[in-house]
């Protein structure tokens, strides 16, 4: 799920959060409704990667913040959504952490179904996380990283855990130019991280490097960004699909041992393999709304090149500490 931190004025890193949940599709609208209908001009909490160099004094607050944050993505190969509520800590304008536990909601499309009558998605709690943040904004270059902690409570056999404990260590860079920033965010740890735009259809176990490039144009309450992404993976993987759980009439092994095939996480709830299992790379575009400081819609393209996946998301999140401050003023 992509974490949401308006307070902390942190870097683009800090958006992809492993991290999405449910606890039903109507706990999600009451929530939702009940932040943004009592503001009337509601707006969602600025995720915290979402203060270029250029804005490195904007939005950030000492203490205590909480958000909200519902997202999604839709392709060929499944329909994942999340919900999150993160609850963070601001030490000062360079140090905090968050935590938070996810709800995950998947539809198994139609084409998985079809030879697979049995097989059936998940609805439940994701593993709760931790997040560690170090910001070093300043008018010209932006620094930022995360180290993001995940504990395994969830359950496996829907794809929402892989079993162990997994970490990501991930390194944000941005150069302000006007309103114009390219970024690089460079990451490694042992699973790969859903990120702001690509809510993959599997969860995996095996070690990584993630690179993304690209660039943004921030005219405050808009944004576009588009880039490109990489994820180099290395040593045996092991692929936990989100859209593919045996049920009573599905027919499959509880794991299968394919070295090349992508798309395991379409015929077997579990896939082992080589490092080629999991490499994935793309090119990616979006755009950031932010009616007001506190609210935030979200719109994206992305295309797995190996996956030949066409993959389009959404977000809207809601800082309710800003909100809550605000509305106390």
């Amino acid at each position: 799920m992509n974490l949401i931190r308006g307070s902390f004025g942190g870097s683009r890193s800090t958006r992809s959060r492993s991290r999405s949940y449910r606890v039903a599709c109507v706990v999600g609208a009451w929530l939702l409704c009940v932040a943004v209908c009592p503001a009337v001009v509601a707006q969602t909490p600025l995720p915290a990667a979402k203060n270029p160099a250029s804005k490195d004094s904007e939005g950030f607050s000492a203490g205590w913040t909480l958000g909200e944050r519902f997202e999604g993505s839709y392709s060929t190969a499944a329909g994942v959504y999340d919900l999150a509520t993160v609850l963070g800590y601001n030490f000062s304008r360079h140090l905090a952490m968050d935590a938070g536990v996810p709800a995950y909601f998947v539809n198994t499309p139609a084409s998985i179904t079809r030879s697979n009558p049995g097989a059936v998605s998940g609805v439940g709690i994701g593993n709760p996380f931790l997040d560690l943040l170090l910001n070093y904004p300043s008018r010209s270059f932006n620094y930022s990283s995360e180290i993001h902690l995940t504990a395994p409570v969830a359950d496996k056999k829907k794809g929402f855990s892989t079993g162990h404990a997994t970490w990501n260590f991930t390194h944000h860079f941005d150069r302000a130019f006007g309103a114009w920033s390219p970024f690089l965010d460079a990451g490694v740890g042992n699973t790969i991280r859903d990120t702001r735009y690509f809510t993959r259809p599997f969860t995996s176990f095996g070690y990584n490097a993630a690179f993304t490039g690209g660039l943004e144009y921030d005219r405050g309450r808009y944004s576009f960004q588009a880039g490109a992404y990489d994820v180099a993976p290395w040593g045996n993987q092991t692929m936990f699909s989100r859209v593919f759980r045996c049920g009573a009439a599905a027919s499959c092994s509880a794991t299968r041992r394919i070295s090349h095939n992508r798309h395991g996480f379409a015929s077997s709830s579990v896939t082992k393999g080589g490092s080629d299992l999991v490499r994935d790379n793309g090119y990616e575009a979006g755009i950031d709304f932010r009616p007001v400081h506190y609210l935030d819609f979200e719109f994206a393209y992305s295309r797995s090149v190996p996956l030949h996946l066409n993959n389009y998301s959404f977000g809207m999140g809601v800082n309710l500490s800003s909100l809550v401050r605000q509305r106390a003023h």
